[in-house]
């Protein structure tokens, strides 16, 4: 890399990430986290990362789910918080892929990620139907 901005704007982001990786680890070790590393110019992800979503009565709960896998692995589990055996999605070694997930029954439900040097992109956005 023989641009000086370039060198600089890599630098500055790899602190960065290094900070937040270093609040991250400041959290409570029984509470998931996932660590973001820059290795090869590329962010590394590794670790655990949980959402929540409310589907409330007469709603269907859409979770949207975009995955761009260059290396290493992506699991992903969808399950209501009542029941965290029921899984309403399950899927480990994930490749690169577009799907979508439907949540019909009221509650609560938590989306577990799971990353092991997860070398992509992953995304997932909520929506809910009336």
């Amino acid at each position: 890399m023989r641009n000086p901005a370039k060198k600089l704007l890599l630098f500055c982001f790899a602190v960065l990430l290094s900070f937040a990786a270093g609040c991250a680890r400041q959290q409570n070790l029984e509470s998931p986290h996932m660590d973001k590393n820059l290795e090869n110019g590329q962010i590394l992800y590794d670790g655990t990362e949980q959402r929540f979503f409310q589907v409330e009565e007469g709603q269907t709960g859409v979770l949207t789910v975009s995955i761009t896998r260059e290396s290493g692995n992506l699991n992903l589990s969808v399950f209501p918080e009542s029941d965290p055996e029921q899984y309403n999605y399950r899927g480990t070694e994930l490749p690169t892929s577009d799907f979508t997930v439907l949540l019909e029954e009221p509650g609560t439900y938590h989306v577990w990620i799971e990353a092991e040097r997860f070398i992509g992109t992953y995304d997932c956005e909520w929506s809910v139907r009336q």
